[in-house]
């Protein structure tokens, strides 16, 4: 099969796949970047049709125009894939858009200076090199480095990702010896069409475009499946774990404290007299309330601090490696945050009071299901004494709500 029949092939193939990625887009516009990867296949498309052979050969002006589009098509992608993962920046729009000028001065010139077959080929797939690489590394960036990254492929939850950063590799070190190739070549070779070169380029252009459209539609698939776990592990109201997970977590965290020798502390929380806020405002403005109450909690807490909702109004703060001092000024900050200061919603202002029953454990007492009760209980005592109490499970005397 001739060049010109592969480079005719080749773009048949990029407007399927612009078919096909614009279909996938329009059918998941909530998600970011979908519209960059299909409109940058796009560019590819028409800069592809450009450098199409005629019976007069391709002008100049096509020629550069083609080879820009492509250029343009993958500083497009580049920037939709750093979107898709949400590591796009200020800074790097700005460094795709000076590469892509240094392409288009470099091209431009050597067009207008002299056209010489070799050096153009080389300069495109310099450039192109360049673009795939950047996309390597935003990829690796974007799961969280080199560690990560291994990791991520290892246990298989990052599979898209990782056929992506190896295909746009793979496409790097091809344009890298393609480069090199190109300028190895005579200045008075005019038959580039002949080549081999030519003919492997349009071969593996074809085997990238369609890659690149399956492993964004994998990306995506395996972005909505993480994203429905999420769903299914968080409370929508308050972002606090689910009390289905938080068993899960708690497990966890008591058999590595239990490892590491250091001890856990659990802070339950009830919220005094919610169903009168429901009754009084009516329920759009007490879930707005039950919003802004885990933000409020969620607030200066630590990474590895565990927030639950485990009830209507109960909650569960779980603070590894926190001893009963540290718990009980997590719990004074708390109540101070949430109580201190009235929520406004819908230009009503609405108070709230806590009542908050805190415990820590260590060695043989970490247990889970004994730690959440001797927290229940202590929630309970707090009931007993008055709305904004907190009661400690331990030796520690209650702690009166401040005046």
């Amino acid at each position: 099969m001739d060049v010109p029949t592969l480079i005719a092939a080749t773009t048949l193939l990029l407007v399927l796949s612009s078919l096909a990625l614009t279909a996938h887009w329009l059918a998941n516009l909530g998600t970011m970047g979908l519209r960059g990867a299909a409109f940058g296949v796009i560019a590819a498309t028409v800069g592809s049709y450009l450098l199409i052979p005629t019976a007069d050969g391709p002008g100049m002006f096509a020629m550069l125009s083609g080879d820009l589009l492509i250029l343009f098509s993958h500083m497009v992608v580049w920037l939709s894939i750093a979107t898709f993962w949400g590591v796009g920046s200020r800074a790097l729009s700005y460094l795709a858009f000076v590469l892509m000028a240094a392409a288009a001065v470099s091209l431009s010139t050597h067009v207008v200076g002299g056209y010489n077959g070799a050096l153009r080929g080389a300069l495109l797939s310099a450039f192109v090199a360049m673009f795939s690489f950047a996309t390597v590394l935003t990829l690796v960036r974007a799961l969280g480095g080199r560690r990560a990254f291994y990791r991520g492929i290892v246990k298989r939850t990052s599979v898209g990702a990782a056929i992506a950063a190896m295909l746009f590799l793979g496409h790097t070190l091809f344009h890298v010896y393609r480069s090199y190739e190109w300028r190895q070549l005579p200045v008075d070779v005019m038959h580039f069409d002949e080549l081999n070169l030519a003919v492997w380029t349009q071969v593996e252009s074809m085997i990238f475009v369609l890659m690149l459209a399956l492993t964004v539609i994998i990306m995506t698939t395996e972005r909505l499946q993480n994203e429905l776990k999420i769903q299914a592990m968080m409370d929508p109201l308050t972002q606090a774990l689910s009390r289905r997970a938080f068993i899960t977590v708690i497990k966890t965290v008591v058999a590595r404290s239990k490892r590491l020798s250091e001890p856990v502390s659990l802070i339950m929380i009830d919220i005094d007299r919610f169903k009168r806020i429901n009754l009084r405002f009516g329920h759009l403005v007490g879930d707005t309330v039950l919003s802004h109450f885990g933000e409020r909690v969620m607030e200066g807490r630590r990474a590895q601090d565990v927030f639950c909702r485990f009830g209507g109004e109960e909650f569960v703060l779980l603070l590894p490696g926190t001893d009963e001092e540290g718990a009980a000024l997590v719990a004074n900050r708390v109540r101070a945050a949430v109580c201190d200061v009235p929520f406004t919603v819908q230009e009503k202002e609405v108070s709230l009071t806590l009542s908050t029953g805190v415990m820590t454990a260590r060695g043989d007492d970490l247990l889970s299901d004994g730690m959440l009760d001797a927290a229940y209980k202590a929630m309970k005592e707090a009931q007993k004494m008055g709305p904004g109490h907190i009661a400690s499970a331990g030796s520690m005397p209650p702690v009166p709500p401040a005046d």
